[in-house]
């Protein structure tokens, strides 16, 4: 249960509190810096895990919901300050409920969890960096980003809902 990706998953939900405080004081890149250490240890977790096989139910059940509560938390301070448009990131935020509310009710079903796609980890790296760009202010950059971000979180969440779908209702 307490492995070291487990450990860098909790250090992602730490960090959460604190790039959100720097974000309402102001101090932009401070939390900017936290918030890519957020995001660098969403991959450092599953790297460290699937290398040493220290993968496990637990950190298959808080990754993801780090995940959520990382890009929740980012987009609403990101419409609050203007930095996006509430269409892309309504758009996001209701990909990320869905997964996090299908991945509830497969573990509910005691069913196993459906594990990340390319594409589900495409659209994740992808939010990161331009979430990354967007808030230390490189417009074109994050725009740009943003933009691809939506057609690949569209199909990432309909490439899980059908894997989730079979894993229901097989």
């Amino acid at each position: 249960m307490f492995t070291i990706p487990n450990y860098i998953t909790f250090l992602r939900i730490i960090l959460i509190p604190f790039y959100l405080f720097f974000f309402t004081q102001g101090d932009i890149f401070t939390a900017a810096v936290l918030f890519s250490i957020s995001a660098l240890t969403d991959f450092l977790d599953g790297f460290i895990a699937r290398k040493y096989k220290l993968q496990s139910s637990f950190g298959k059940l808080l990754d993801p919901l780090a995940d959520k509560l990382t890009i929740v938390s980012i987009l609403f301070v990101l419409i609050h300050l203007k930095l996006i448009s509430g269409a892309i990131a309504y758009i996001i935020l209701a990909r990320e409920l869905f997964i996090l509310f299908s991945g509830i009710i497969t573990y509910i079903f005691g069913l196993n969890f459906i594990n990340p796609t390319l594409i589900g980890k495409l659209s994740i790296a992808l939010l990161y960096l331009a979430i990354s760009l967007r808030v230390l202010r490189v417009d074109y950059f994050g725009d740009a980003f943003f933009y691809l971000v939506i057609p690949v979180t569209i199909i990432s969440a309909i490439d899980y809902s059908f894997k989730a779908y079979k894993k229901i209702f097989k």
